[in-house]
């Protein structure tokens, strides 16, 4: 029997020596020998000693297990060189290393990803020499929502999931005894353990990653090397619009991705496309915005030159159609029902003043306050949009509206105030002429415009009685004043009638009755208020709705 390193070096010194121990000594020394033994062999156990008792002549090891390091000096790095730049013929040689000695995938996972073969803070493709290759991604997307689309902040949110796919030699694993697993998807804390790029969104205000229930991020590692990142997120990004159409207008937004701190030298970004029909960015078919519909999505690649290099890009463009239908039923359909309001009242009689301005009054602040409303919902901006232009253009037509009461009030006064002075030249200077005879007078004109009754179909009687009629409510209310008055006023008021009738109703001929009471220009105003304001009306709608539908804002 051979022990390694130990002090019995054959099988008949350790026999020879048993031998003395139990039968050439005393007892005492017996148990103590035995308890000696027992003693050493636990001690061999406990370092891993394996010993052999077999019969056979042959000497044998003791061995002792204990793990060969692999050389990954002379494969990874080099004496002379920084510990972290590798070179690509060092890299494929020490992935060779990890060939059928890894029996659990934990094993070879903590091979593969171990700081001594694998440094994430270098890129893949990265050497020493001039002749370093950048590494292309290649990107996709999957567009789950849009919302948020604000006119006042002028951004919008995007929920989505973004992939990033390269490749990383440093990782294939082809050669190994794990290259019949198609692929490997790692936990997602060993996402800091792998090389990413570092791939940010350029026209983000906030951006965010889920977390619920776990973080939202797959890694998945390929034999060939090839290395998938996803993450879902969700962004808050600028979107600049032009509002001159608002709201018959068509928006365009962007998503613009790009490398942080890698040049065009290191890293290329690229879309990505296993075939020819492939969409490199996706929608949900359950996308829905309340006030927008997504028409076209088109993405390209581009390249951003800033004063710290040159930068790969790549850009998503949405095209926003906006949803008319709101607007016609809360602006456009109200502000039209308003104008004809106001329209309406050019019908109402102009003596009716209470209802003439109060209709006025009330269409033009309804319009205020329905143009107010509006510009509260959008920016404040220099250029003229196409809502201003219609709540404009229908505030100054029920202004007019109001104003067109006004010139027609004035001349109806004016138009009083001449009749009046006609009739005072015809009346002869009586010697029992009153103020009250007057004031007769003055109503029994007004009457006989009106048509309520002719003069000259008259009699003398008839006339009498008419007039007396019409005194009754100021013979009451001065009578109420000045009760001792009373007679003498009715006898005054009785002969002054009777002798202005008898003045006024000379004995000829009544002539025939005409077919309608003639216009006077107060009347004629309004007349053709009412045509002329409806008919400017609709033609200013032809020329809206043709001008805005038919604009084209250029979005450079």
């Amino acid at each position: 029997m051979y022990v390694k390193n130990g002090p019995l070096q054959t099988k008949k010194s350790w026999l020879n020596l048993l031998t003395v121990c139990l039968f050439k000594q005393s007892s005492m020394f017996k148990w103590q020998f035995i308890i000696f033994l027992v003693y050493t062999i636990l001690i061999y156990r406990s370092v891993n000693c394996q010993v052999d008792f077999s019969d056979d002549d042959e000497e044998e090891e003791i061995k002792i297990y204990q793990p060969k390091p692999i050389d990954y000096v002379n494969n990874v790095y080099s004496a002379n060189k920084a510990p972290n730049v590798y070179s690509m013929s060092n890299q494929n040689q020490a992935n060779n290393q990890l060939v059928g000695s890894e029996k659990t995938m934990e094993q070879f996972l903590d091979r593969l990803l171990h700081e001594s073969v694998y440094d994430r803070r270098i890129r893949p493709f990265y050497t020493d020499s001039k002749d370093s290759k950048p590494v292309t991604v290649l990107m996709n997307m999957h567009i789950n929502t849009i919302s948020g689309i604000s006119e006042v902040n002028m951004e919008y949110t995007v929920d989505c999931f973004f992939r990033q796919e390269w490749f990383d030699p440093r990782l294939t694993y082809s050669n190994s005894s794990w290259k019949h697993v198609e692929d490997i998807t790692l936990h997602y804390d060993l996402v800091n353990k792998v090389w990413t790029p570092d791939a940010f969104f350029r026209n983000s205000k906030d951006a965010k990653s889920h977390k619920i229930t776990v973080p939202n991020r797959l890694i998945r590692i390929f034999p060939e090397g090839r290395v998938l990142f996803s993450q879902r997120l969700t962004l808050r990004l600028e979107c600049p619009m032009k509002l001159q159409k608002f709201p018959l207008d068509n928006q365009t937004c962007t998503i613009n991705i790009g490398s942080f701190g890698y040049t065009l030298k290191d890293i290329i970004f690229e879309w990505s496309k296993t075939t020819a029909n492939t969409i490199p960015v996706t929608i949900s078919n359950k996308l829905e915005m309340p006030d927008f519909i997504l028409t076209a999505h088109k993405s390209s690649v581009c390249q951003r030159k800033t004063s710290t290099g040159a930068y790969a890009c790549l850009e998503v463009h949405f095209y926003l159609k906006r949803s008319f239908g709101y607007y016609l039923v809360q602006v456009y359909i109200p502000s039209i029902l308003t104008c004809l309001i106001a329209f309406v009242s050019f019908w109402v009689d102009y003596k009716a003043v209470p209802a003439r301005i109060s209709v006025g009054l009330l269409t033009v602040l309804t319009v205020t306050t329905q143009s107010s409303g509006i510009r509260s919902q959008l920016p404040k901006v220099s250029y003229i949009k196409a809502i201003d232009v219609w709540m404009s253009f229908c505030l100054v037509f029920v202004f007019a509206a109001l104003l067109e009461y006004a010139v027609v009030n004035v001349i109806a006064r004016k138009q009083e105030l001449k009749r009046l002075n006609k009739r005072k030249s015809q009346i002869p200077k009586l010697a029992n002429y009153s103020p009250t005879n007057e004031k007769v007078l003055m109503i029994g004109n007004r009457l006989a415009h009106m048509n309520s009754y002719n003069k000259c179909d008259l009699d003398h009687n008839n006339s009498h009685e008419a007039l007396e009629s019409l005194l009754q409510p100021n013979l009451s209310n001065s009578i109420k004043k000045n009760p001792q008055s009373n007679h003498s006023l009715h006898v005054d008021s009785v002969v002054s009638i009777s002798g202005v009738s008898q003045q006024s109703s000379p004995p000829v001929a009544s002539p025939p009755l005409p077919s309608s009471p003639p216009r006077d220009d107060a009347q004629m105003v309004d007349f053709v208020s009412s045509f002329l304001f409806p008919i400017t009306f609709i033609v200013f709608n032809i020329v809206y709705w043709m001008v805005y539908l038919n604009m084209q804002v250029n979005f450079e």
